[in-house]
């Protein structure tokens, strides 16, 4: 007898909270996906500004690397003609 009371009492309670926090918990789940929805259309945007930053950082790569190779080979043939410039000095101090 005893214990159908108290789960009588439990049930009771169990309803009462579910009434005191149905509303709040109906509200919290309502901002939650909203929340999600938000976040989703976030996350989107990054996904499109890391491509965006990606093909420019890719380009910007590309015009070092080029401009890195055309000033190796200056340096390659300003090299070479400072070794001349000494190959010849060094005939003519010969003749």
């Amino acid at each position: 007898m005893a214990e159908k009371v108290v789960t009588g009492s439990i049930g009771t309670l169990k309803k009462a909270v579910q009434l005191a926090l149905g509303p709040d918990l109906d509200t919290i789940k309502k901002d939650l996906g909203e929340l999600k929805g938000e976040v989703r259309v976030i996350n989107v945007k990054i996904d499109e500004m890391d491509k965006r930053l990606t093909t420019r950082i890719d380009e910007m790569d590309r015009r070092l690397t080029t401009r890195i190779d055309a000033l190796s080979e200056k340096v390659d043939m300003t090299k070479d003609v400072e070794r001349l410039k000494i190959e010849v000095a060094e005939l003519k101090r010969r003749r």
